[in-house]
């Protein structure tokens, strides 16, 4: 089997693993009720065949496995705990995928740190030459980028096909690019062959990165000079209007990631001797990033130690960190005068090390950004540095996750601090519990007839105590509910359907022969279309039979179950 049946291969079945993974939690299956295990799995499924694909023809088989297996087991842990700490008896159904910035903090650590290590093995020792990792870095970066594009165009043209047979009626193409099952293995195999080509053809990548970084260079010297007529400005206009801009440290730290970036474009692998004006421009940024990430490190100081730390602040903290080590390489290099600036690869080299440390203490519990907020923030009202009524007690309830939870439940039973301080923790614990409303302000009645009389006045809570799956509208009224009232069953009787907000699912109740409303059995909706709902709502709705008779056995009713068989949502405009 070559390469190319390879990544096929394993485009194919990524593409079917996140397909599994959306059927798996989608409408109430058994993934939406474990969120510590889908987020893991998605991060893994849509990171790592990426990285198998890039290190065929680099690695061994068998390291490359070993590999894997390693960042499958990292990926999977910072997966758990992004969502461990979101608080699992308060989440929701959206609670089941990553935060984004989480999310990009795996996608980043795994750019950094799969470079490193293809880098590594291809030179059979822990530290490669510098040309190496920026071989790797660069070809991984352009590889993921113009296979990016190669899918966008590919859904482009499958859209402008589709487009195309609308006009003469055919809509076959259309409803099947709609549909997840072939989207995302389509999606998955065309970025395979993206990465395939782009491999085999190594001259497009070298010939558009030559390009690129020649391009790119030529804006260093212009960022160089005005950073310099900056700095060179401050001591006639003093640092007062900076902080007056209530942003001028994200403002420094992006004009220095923007300097670092330009400076290596120039610098490349270190083996060319740029002309003069970029070889001065190079010496320059050396030593003007210094200035500049000490501006970023002052202004940072000035707003924790005013109003203390906040999850913007510790990630801006990590860039500082990783601005302040590219800073001492660079300027140490500058200043040793030598012939080639060889002291920026060491610096590249450190850096992209510890970056690595970095992010895997901020995804997880070493240094959570929240974890470290809500502890500085409680740290504050406790020494009285912040009074009460001047503290964001909301910034533990919805920002705190897990962490402000507990620490509003620590304030509120804490007898030996402000009552003030108790009362408004309280207050804000209250407000994040759902307040419970009577089935009278939860339930709408959709459509022409109205609630049969007694349905919402029966005690559901009781009837719940002998009937599972009762939509909440009905108990503590934590989620509305739409009614739609008609003969749903056939038998002339007015039957009642309540379809629940946030869910994908029909409720159809009965009235038995006791004269009380009883669940009868619940219907699944498809997902994002109205066209159902809008028939219940008309009164088009209507009764149909069922496609397989029930069967008795051994004195038991067997219901069929039926292969899963997506159904076209039907153009409602039309």
């Amino acid at each position: 089997m070559n390469t190319f049946h390879i990544r096929a291969a394993t485009g194919l079945l990524q593409g079917i693993a996140l397909y599994a993974l959306y059927r798996a939690s989608d409408h109430g299956g058994w993934l939406s009720l474990h969120p510590l295990l889908f987020s893991p799995l998605l991060l893994a499924a849509a990171s790592l065949p990426l990285l198998c694909q890039t290190g065929l023809g680099v690695l061994r088989p068998a390291r490359l496995a070993a590999w894997l297996a390693g960042l499958a087991l990292a990926v999977a842990a910072f997966g758990a705990h992004d969502r461990w700490r979101v608080g699992l008896e308060h989440a929701e159904r959206a609670d089941l995928m990553p935060d984004a910035p989480a999310a990009l903090g795996v996608a980043l650590l795994l750019f950094i740190a799969w470079p490193l290590i293809l880098a590594g093995e291809s030179e059979r020792r822990w530290r490669a030459p510098y040309p190496a990792y920026f071989d790797a870095a660069w070809k991984l970066g352009l590889q993921l980028m113009l296979s990016g594009l190669f899918v966008c165009v590919f859904w482009l043209i499958l859209q402008l096909g589709a487009g195309l047979f609308s006009l003469v009626g055919i809509d076959g193409l259309r409803r099947l690019i709609d549909e997840a099952e072939f989207a995302i293995p389509a999606s998955t195999l065309a970025l395979s062959a993206g990465l395939h080509l782009t491999d085999v053809r190594p001259g497009i990548i070298q010939g558009l990165r030559s390009l690129l970084l020649t391009l790119l260079s030529w804006l260093l010297p212009l960022l160089v000079l005005l950073i310099a007529a900056f700095l060179s400005l401050l001591p006639f206009t003093g640092l007062d209007s900076l902080w007056k801009t209530g942003h001028a440290g994200m403002l420094l730290l992006g004009a220095s990631g923007l300097l670092i970036f330009l400076l290596n474009t120039a610098y490349q692998d270190g083996g060319e001797t740029p002309g003069r004006v970029i070889s001065f421009s190079l010496r320059a940024a050396c030593l003007l990033l210094t200035p500049l990430q000490a501006l970023a490190a002052y202004a940072l100081t000035l707003r924790v130690v005013q109003y203390g730390w906040s999850p913007d602040r510790v990630l801006a903290a990590c860039l500082v960190i990783l601005g302040a080590c590219y800073a001492a390489g660079y300027g140490w290099a500058a200043w040793r005068r030598q012939g080639g600036l060889s002291g920026v690869a060491g610096a590249n080299i450190g850096t992209a090390w510890l970056s690595l440390a970095l992010l895997a203490a901020v995804l997880t519990p070493l240094a959570d950004p929240v974890r470290i907020s809500v502890a500085s923030q409680l740290s504050r009202l406790q020494a009285g540095r912040v009074a009460a009524e001047r503290f964001d007690f909301d910034f533990l309830r919805r920002r705190g996750l897990r962490y402000g939870h507990a620490a509003l439940l620590r304030l509120k039973d804490d007898a030996g601090i402000d009552g003030a301080i108790r009362r408004k923790a309280g207050d804000a614990l209250s407000e994040d519990r759902p307040q419970p409303k009577p089935p009278a302000q939860a339930v709408h009645a959709r459509g022409a007839a109205a609630l049969p009389a007694g349905f919402l006045a029966q005690d559901w809570k009781q009837m719940a105590k002998r009937i599972d799956d009762l939509p909440s509208c009905l108990l503590d009224g934590s989620e509305e509910c739409d009614a739609y009232v008609g003969a749903y069953s056939g038998a002339g009787k007015q039957d009642v359907l309540l379809a629940a907000k946030r869910s994908a699912r029909l409720s159809l109740f009965q009235r038995n022969a006791q004269g009380l409303w009883t669940l009868a059995g619940t219907y699944d909706l498809p997902a994002a279309c109205p066209a159902p709902l809008e028939a219940l709502a008309a009164g088009s709705a209507r009764t149909a039979p069922p496609l397989l008779p029930d069967l008795e056995a051994g004195g038991l009713r067997l219901r069929p179950r039926y292969p899963y068989a997506p159904q076209p949502c039907p153009d409602t405009k039309k």
